[in-house]
């Protein structure tokens, strides 16, 4: 009987152990699963292309010269002052406008800089810009951050440089 009483012992042992092996057990919680990736933001649609300076209208004046200051002003009806003035001054032309900082000086030979300090720039009378304005097809243009002119290219701006020249 000893042995029938520890295979009964084992018998139980091995019934407990059975069922133990078939409780639950607790399983780490499975991590969420990943959220599904958002679809990119459609792009930005490109910014309307800026009209091409050649293509605005011409700010809205005319030429005027002025033989004793040896002075081109591009004047608008109705306004008294100026919008931009190319004067002699000694050997160099002075531009005079509303613009100040880094201006783009835009011809049809192509774009050069223009630096403005309060209102107003000087460029040697034989420098090739003043050539390149007087020259445009038709027009120039001055753009900086404070506003923009698109000029037509009259006489007046070519005398006024060739007075200065001497």
């Amino acid at each position: 009987m000893t042995i029938g009483r520890a295979w009964t012992g084992f018998g139980i042992a091995a019934a407990t152990l059975l069922v133990a092996g078939c409780a639950a057990v607790p399983k780490a919680a499975a991590p969420p699963p990943a959220p599904a990736p958002s679809p990119a933001p459609a792009p930005a649609p490109p910014p309307a292309a800026a009209e091409s300076w050649e293509d605005r209208a011409l700010t809205a004046g005319a030429w005027r010269y002025d033989a004793g200051s040896r002075t081109a002003s591009f004047v608008q009806s109705g306004n008294p002052g100026p919008l931009l003035s190319l004067a002699c001054s000694g050997g160099s032309i002075r531009l005079t406008s509303g613009l100040d900082g880094d201006v783009a000086l835009r011809t049809s030979a192509g774009t050069d800089q223009i630096r403005f300090d309060g209102g107003s720039a000087s460029v040697p009378s034989r420098d090739t810009r003043l050539d390149r304005i007087a020259f445009s097809r038709g027009r120039f243009a001055l753009e900086g951050t404070t506003g923009a002119l698109t000029l037509p290219v009259q006489s007046e701006i070519g005398r006024a440089i060739e007075d200065c020249r001497g």
